[in-house]
């Protein structure tokens, strides 16, 4: 395999300019940690980032994303921040179609509600908030077997 990655790399460098970095430990936000045979992808950096942003980095974990008992329903009115309300189901989603897929189902919940959630939703976004930080060096583990 090392072979081969040697020969891409002097094909390339021989038709462009090109530096050689070593290997990669982070693409797109996305930090990547090898051992042996093994990858791990984690966004720690970035949900670090997303609860200092948005004040819940000091907040008590949870062992759960989502609690079903909190009944979810559409408010006619927008009295509670709706914008600010989709930014961080934006934020989210990005984190849960990259390293997190364990809060995919809470945040698609609460993504349907982007342009009018209530006191509920908050609530439910603030768990989400919780869980993060109690799992904040979660990612997607690769395992290669021989």
């Amino acid at each position: 395999m090392c072979h081969f990655i040697n020969d891409v790399k002097y094909l390339l460098s021989s038709n462009f300019d090109m530096k050689d970095l070593g290997p990669v430990d982070m693409t797109l936000g996305i930090k990547h940690i090898k051992k042996n045979d093994d990858i791990a992808l984690t966004q720690s950096h970035y949900v670090e980032k997303l609860l200092k942003k948005f004040n819940y980095f000091d907040v008590k974990h949870v062992s759960t994303p989502y609690n079903s008992s909190i009944k979810l329903k559409e408010k006619l009115n927008k009295e509670f921040f709706s914008h600010k309300y989709s930014q961080i189901i934006g934020s989210l989603l990005h984190l849960s179609n990259f390293s997190r897929l364990d809060i995919a189902y809470a945040v698609g919940r609460l993504g349907r509600y982007t342009n009018n959630p209530d006191h509920s939703h908050w609530i439910a976004l603030e768990i989400v908030f919780r869980y993060l930080k109690g799992t904040i060096n979660f990612g997607i583990h690769y395992t290669c077997f021989p």
